[in-house]
């Protein structure tokens, strides 16, 4: 599968057969601030409407392929989730470094 973007922005994939499938990703600007002494972003509206949280919400940045970043909300079971997760690769590091080759 071939990932490309329209010239209108949507996100599409090229499929097997030559046929586009459209994505429901939207893509969204900001930029880094300086907030006392450290830095920080502000969500734009729509981000805040997509991910459905509110002031004071938690949110779990997760790193993701090619240097970015992927944003969550806090959900119920998601940081035992996590912690279930990061001790699987730590019991099977060797196995999986091995799997990495």
């Amino acid at each position: 599968m071939l990932n490309a973007t329209s010239g209108d922005g949507a996100n599409r994939a090229l499929t097997k057969g030559g046929g586009y499938n459209y994505c429901c990703y939207m893509t969204m600007e900001t930029k880094v601030r300086k907030i006392g002494n450290s830095l920080g972003i502000v969500l734009p509206k729509e981000a805040v409407q997509a991910m459905k949280v509110k002031e004071g919400a938690v949110l779990y940045l997760t790193e993701a392929p090619e240097s970015s970043l992927r944003i969550s909300p806090e959900r119920p079971g998601f940081e035992e989730m996590i912690e279930i997760a990061e001790r699987g690769m730590q019991k099977y590091r060797n196995a999986l470094r091995e799997l990495a080759k």
